[in-house]
């Protein structure tokens, strides 16, 4: 299933080039982070290895494996590269995630 198929959407940001993800990732604490090249690209880079979930591939997922984690509930950040978008899936307070992108 493609991500634009799904019916959980995303809160989605635009990044500042300086935008520390390091401390972003630390304060936010997701399950799973990934980065991608640019957006409708169908490999995904895990950036996290905190996970126990184990799936084939476990560095490099498609586009299937990410949305069935989404799917499943699990907090998960996709950070696309070129656009320097930051696409934030099933987290409950959407400004709260904004508080934290304008702190770092």
């Amino acid at each position: 299933m493609k991500l634009s198929e799904l019916n959980i959407k995303p809160f989605t940001f635009t990044l500042k080039n300086d935008f520390n993800m390091t401390g972003f990732l630390l304060t936010l604490k997701p399950e799973e982070a990934f980065k991608c090249k640019r957006v409708g690209k169908e490999k995904f880079t895990r950036t996290n290895t905190t996970s126990n979930v184990k799936l084939a591939n476990n560095l490099i997922l498609n586009e299937d494996n990410v949305s069935k984690l989404i799917q499943a509930g699990r907090k998960v950040i996709i950070y696309y590269l070129l656009e320097k978008r930051l696409d934030v899936y099933n987290y409950s307070n959407e400004l709260d995630v904004l508080n934290k992108v304008l702190k770092y």
